[in-house]
Parts: structure tokens; sequence; C-alpha cells
């Protein structure tokens, strides 16, 4: 009789204990502990991505993008992404300081699991794919996504489309997964130089800035796409460059208002009236060469071919033609001129077609075709050009 309650005292005790591990790793499994939860972080190069001078990678802040799609494998195995992430919809509700999603992965349910390998690009679009090559190709993995921008160019850093800069390759479950993003346009800016001989004479006030272009002309749309190797002898991951393809164009004419911007904010001589948003190149300045608006970027494609027009008025600031005895204020010669600049690759000296995240300087440079006598009230205003 003692050796038969020893044994149902000891199979009670071993039931006791297999639900106590249920329950353990239960609770593993659905504790929603953030060091237990796939989570994830997004750090861009700004001077990349937007207009403001920056080093290194930063934490996501106001005006950027606030949605990405991820694509998750373990174990280099393409079909795992139905288990894992298959273009997860991951979004910030504060400004990039918590990234959440739905429904929530586990690092505890997939312990068994060798590595890890996630592929990241913002904003989320559905049309997403991630491919995997075969045969000598076996560890090359493309990232594809279709992208639209509201216009042919940009200056809104929330709208400027971006991929991973490699994958994310984790062999420790637990860790944060932290995506560094590239810029997937070509990013430009405009100045304007008057030159030094107009610039001792007149005054050029600029008022406003536009980017236009024909019918059916600028790429407004297409797809964009990396392919990432993975090298087993390093373990590591080299990616290519970021191709588009499929441009789209403008359905009609569009013109973009380039923002005012006062890059002149604290300096001794501020060519920029904050006030009237307008920027004045001229003698007052020895500083003659001066930007115009925000860093703005396009498709890198051979039909970025925009036109720029350039609204502005002309002062005589010396008082130099007929001046009046006491007379300060700058004389208006000319009002509200509009200039229209037909733009096309070769303008750009160092504008390579398809190279990413690469700023390119439009110098817009005002000068006479040739001198003239100052009492004629600018009437051969017709022979001052503004030219590239």
């Amino acid at each position: 009789m003692k050796k038969g309650y020893n044994i149902q005292y000891l199979l009670a005790l071993m039931f006791t204990l297999a639900l106590v591990g249920c329950s353990n790793e239960d609770f593993l499994t659905t504790q929603s502990d953030e060091a237990k939860v796939m989570s994830f972080s997004i750090g861009t190069s700004m001077e990349e991505v937007a207009s403001k001078a920056s080093t290194g990678y930063r934490a996501w802040t106001t005006g950027d993008p606030t949605t990405f799609g991820v694509y998750g494998i373990y174990n280099q195995n393409i079909d795992s992404k139905a288990n894992l992430f298959d273009n997860q919809l991951v979004q910030t509700e504060n400004d990039g300081a918590t990234w959440t999603y739905s429904p929530l992965k586990y690092w505890a349910d997939f312990s068994w699991c060798n590595t890890f390998d996630f592929f990241g690009y913002m904003p989320y679009v559905a049309g997403a794919t991630l491919t995997q090559g075969t045969g000598d190709d076996r560890y090359k993995y493309t990232l594809s996504f279709p992208a639209s921008l509201p216009n042919s160019v940009l200056t809104d850093v929330a709208n400027v489309p971006l991929i991973g800069k490699e994958p994310v390759r984790k062999d420790k479950i637990g860790e944060k997964i932290n995506f560094q993003m590239d810029q997937v346009l070509a990013g430009f800016n405009i100045t304007f130089q008057l030159d030094e001989k107009m610039a001792a004479l007149r005054d050029f006030v600029i008022t406003k800035v536009e980017i236009t272009g024909a019918a059916e002309s600028l790429p407004v749309s297409g797809n964009v796409s990396r392919t990432y190797t993975y090298i087993p002898a390093t373990r590591k991951w080299s990616a290519g460059d970021i191709v588009w393809s499929g441009i789209g164009k403008n359905a009609e004419a569009i013109d973009y208002v380039v923002p005012f911007v006062d890059h002149g904010k604290g300096a001794a001589s501020d060519p920029y009236d904050d006030t009237n948003e307008t920027l004045r190149i001229g003698h007052s300045f020895p500083d003659i060469t001066s930007q115009w608006g925000a860093d703005f970027f396009a498709i890198p494609s051979d039909n970025f071919t925009p036109t720029i027009k350039v609204t502005y008025y002309v002062d005589d600031p010396k008082n130099l033609i007929d001046p009046e005895p006491g007379d300060t204020a700058p004389i208006t010669t000319r009002d509200l001129l509009t200039a229209e600049i037909q733009l096309s690759s070769s303008f750009f000296e160092n504008y390579s077609q398809g190279v990413t995240g690469q700023k390119n300087g439009i110098n817009v440079f005002i000068k006479p075709a040739y001198l003239y006598v100052l009492s004629d009230y600018d009437q051969w205003i017709k022979h001052i050009v503004v030219q590239n």
C-alpha cells in the first residue's frame, strides 16, 4: 500500500509540474513586455533627405514619414516571410519614438530559428514585393515598391520615399530592429548670382520661383527597387544601386511654387526679407550668391527637364537715375518681371542620372548682355539675360 501511494503522489507531482511548465511557456509568448516583442526603430541621414545640415543618423522627428513596410525572413528562407513579416504596415504614433504594428510578433515564438533578416522601406504601400533569386543568385533578394509623388518635385520630407540601406540581420533574439534608410530621389537647390558689374548698379529682388513643365513632360511616379546580396563568407549584406523603372509623367502641366526660406538669419547682412518673402541680390551684400527656398527632390531621370519661372523686380539702390534731394529709398525701375529658364540634364555638371541622394546645384546667373547708359531708365532691360 505504501508503494502504491508513492506512485500516485509522484504522478500527481509530475502533472502539477507539467501545468506549471505550460503556464511559464504561455507567459513567454503572450506577455506584452517590450523586451520580448519584435520592435522597430528608424534612422536616416538628414543631409540626404531634407534641407537641414546634419551628420550621421538621427531619430525620427515631426515632418518625417509616419509609416513604413517591413519584410522579415528567418534561416534565409524567402517563404518564411508568410510567418514573420510580409509587407507588414508599421506606423508611429509619436514622431518616431514608438513604432507599432498589429498583430505583434514575439521573439520567443521563433527561438528555434538560427538567423533573422529584415528588409524595410517607407512610406508603406500595398504593392511592395520581396523576391529571392535562384541558382547562382539564390543569395540575392530584391525589394521593390511603387512610388508616386504629389508633384514632379518635393520639398516636404514627409513625402520623400526611402529604402533600407541594407537588410538588418539578427543572430540573437530580443534586440530592437533598427533600420537605416537611404533617399531614393535626386536632390536639387536653386541659387541666384548677380554679375559683379551689374551688382554695382542694380539690385534684383526675387519674389517668386516656380518649377513647371509642359504636359506629359516631368516624371511623377515609378517603381523603386534595390537588390541586396548576402555574402556567406563574411555573413554580411551588400546593397546594390537604387533603380527606378516604369517612370510615369504628369497628365497635365503643374506649377509648383518653391516655398520661401530665409537662409540668412543671423547674418550681419541678410538679403532675405521675411515680411515680404523676397530675396535681394545686389551690391549691398558681400555674398552675391544666395539660395532660394529649400532643397527639393525629383525622380532621377532624363525626363526631369523643368522650366524655372522667376518673378522679380529691379531696383536702383543708389538713386543713380534722376536722384531727388533727400531721396533714400531705392527706385524700382522694372516691376513684376518673369524670366523662364528651360533646363536639361546638360545644365547639371555633376548630375548623374539614376544617382540618388545627390545634391545638384542650379545656379541662375544674372548679367547684362552688354553695358548700357544708366540714364535710359533700363529701356534695354530686354538685354538682361538670366541663364544657368
